[in-house]
């Protein structure tokens, strides 16, 4: 007895240091979903596979493969658990003190309680035909906030039929990259310091990847982490690099934060491993950067569903944006309203938030709502569900799976990334400008109010725009407008904060991007020339004009560009801006 309680005393973590007290915990706490007169079992769950969460102050750790505690409870559930065979695990790796102070950090930082993830246990049961006879038994303990089937997993993306061919360019076919309403207008968004997402890792959640595919290889080869054995090659996860991180070289497709640094956490096609792959991503990053689930479940209600319907899962995506890291993830691909009462409020945002963006599916480069995607007041934004262009699956170029690439990447898998990738850029843009990433819910409110309103079809939220979010949150910018033909005036307006001094610069060229500490990125090339310099008054905004030499040469040409620089006096702070080119008509 004194052994066990020394192995408790060492195991569990105090909930003293919480900022909440047990009763504010359990009243604040948001719903993981109501424990069920009778469990409900169908063919989407897995038959021997369950699990289980205490409720929150509860002290149980696992010990030598059994549950132990100081309540009654506890102990009548292990003992039920050995008399049926049952096997028990943890749901997550990591540590419980890791886990203890993930959550205890997240609450300070947001100041709202969380779910304790020490609680969450997997079950495993020797035979089928028991899962809604067990879930039952544990549901009628007290100290078991819920106990619940596991449904199966699937990447989330509609299938795409192969070609031989040499790597072209295939940028021109990238249309999501581009301006407002067709795109998100990446293109715009990359001439930011930042706009390449410098700086920022993403995490992805799915199943695998083609890491050394030719355009992403120099982002994700061999950077796996958690779980082993993601199967090779694959093509569902090299797609979703590939709109993120495709290589900016002039071949293959160009990633919307081609910057960004990758991390791969794989659940190996097990739904049992959902909400370990989760925390294994998000405990590979940091505040500020991104985790990306590309996962769609099963279970009771309608499938497929995102996943975080699930406790464990929504748990861990709640401490990961308490804790500052930006959660998108896919509503799937079922045409299902989240909003029904199937899915028992756990998709409102009035009975729970777990902070994540959760992304729809549009009818390709239309606003309309896809045949396909889920919809309903949780789903936050959309992108591409048709005809997107990026690395695997060959059916626009084939040969080996390391050169293959395709023009029809499909379902909410393709419109994640193009939502993510706006999403990571004005973040790092944001983080550059002003030396502190965004919090995870007020990015998610920028990219729906700053965003391309959605045509027909249930909600799928806005597309979202980069440009227009820029302007939204008044950055430090240049734009260049006039007559832009041989011999014409062209004006070069410089935007910002009143009173910030601010310095123009010119280059005939462009190369590649330099971070200069702490000012950002400048992009010019030597020689470069510092045009005109001063202060900007009230307004924010001064012009400068100058003449496009007259010669017909220059038709169809860039003249050159240029690139701004602020500094705020209030702060000492400050940033370059991005870099507009002169293209002559």
């Amino acid at each position: 007895m004194f052994a066990t309680a020394l192995l408790l005393s060492t195991s569990l973590v105090s909930q003293d240091s919480s900022n909440f007290d047990r009763a504010q915990r359990l009243e604040m706490l948001p719903s993981l979903g109501k424990k069920p007169p009778i469990t409900r079992t169908v063919e989407d769950h897995s038959p021997r596979r369950l699990e289980i969460k205490f409720t929150d102050g509860a002290n149980v750790a696992l010990i030598a493969e059994s549950f132990q505690g100081m309540s009654a409870e506890i102990f009548a559930i292990d003992e039920y658990l050995t008399e049926i065979g049952a096997t028990r695990h943890r749901v997550y790796s990591q540590t419980d003190e890791w886990l203890q102070e993930f959550r205890l950090k997240g609450e300070a930082r947001s100041n709202r309680p969380l779910h304790d993830l020490t609680l969450f246990y997997g079950i495993e049961l020797p035979e089928d035909g028991m899962l809604g006879t067990v879930c039952d038994a544990l549901n009628a303990f007290e100290v078991v906030e819920i106990a619940y089937p596991v449904g199966r997993v699937t990447d989330p993306v509609i299938a795409a039929p192969a070609a031989p061919g040499v790597t072209a360019d295939y940028a021109y076919l990238q249309g999501y990259r581009t301006a407002a309403p067709l795109g998100v207008d990446a293109d715009y968004g990359n001439t930011f310091a930042g706009g390449g997402g410098l700086g920022t890792t993403i995490a992805d959640v799915e199943t695998g990847w083609t890491d050394d595919h030719e355009d992403i290889s120099h982002k994700a080869q061999g950077n796996f982490i958690g779980l082993s054995g993601a199967p090779y090659p694959w093509n569902h996860g090299t797609a979703v690099l590939g709109e993120l991180v495709g290589e900016d070289n002039g071949s293959g497709v160009r990633g919307i934060v081609y910057d960004c640094d990758i991390l791969m956490s794989t659940h190996e096609g097990n739904s049992a491993n959902i909400p370990t792959a989760i925390m294994n991503a998000i405990a590979g990053v940091g505040p500020g950067d991104a985790v990306v689930l590309e996962v769609q479940c099963y279970g009771t209600p309608p499938g497929p569903f995102p996943c975080e319907y699930v406790p464990s899962s929504y748990s861990a995506v709640e401490a990961a944006t308490a804790n500052g890291i930006h959660v998108f993830a896919a509503a799937g691909n079922g045409d299902n309203n989240l909003d029904s009462s199937s899915y028992g409020g756990l998709f409102d945002r009035n009975v729970r938030d777990s902070g994540a963006v959760m992304v729809g599916a549009s009818n390709g480069s239309s606003l309309d709502k896809a045949s396909f995607s889920n919809y309903g007041s949780r789903v936050d934004v959309q992108g591409w569900g048709f005809n997107v262009a990026s690395t695997g699956y060959g059916d626009l170029q084939g040969g080996s799976a390391t050169v293959q690439y395709t023009n029809s990447f499909s379902g909410t898998s393709s419109a994640t990334p193009i939502v993510t990738g706006a999403g990571v850029m004005l973040n790092s843009i944001e983080r550059s400008i002003h030396g502190a990433p965004m919090d995870p819910l007020f990015l998610r409110d920028l990219l729906k109010h700053t965003g391309t309103a959605q045509g027909s079809g249930g909600n799928i939220g806005p597309r979202p725009n980069v440009r227009a979010a820029i302007e939204f949150l008044n950055l430090p910018r240049i734009e260049v407008s006039g007559n832009l033909i041989p011999g014409g005036q062209y004006t070069v307006t410089s935007r910002g904060p009143a009173n910030a001094v601010y310095v123009l610069t010119f280059s005939s060229s462009l190369r590649t991007d330099r971070w200069n500490s702490p000012w950002g990125q400048f992009f010019l090339a030597s020689p470069w020339t510092r045009v005109v310099s001063g202060v900007l008054p009230a307004s924010g905004v001064i012009d400068f004009n100058a003449m496009i030499p007259n010669d017909s040469a220059l038709s169809g040409t860039t003249f050159g560009y240029y690139q701004g620089w602020q500094r705020y006096p209030a702060t000492n702070g400050g940033s370059f801006a991005n870099y507009a080119p002169i293209d002559v008509q």
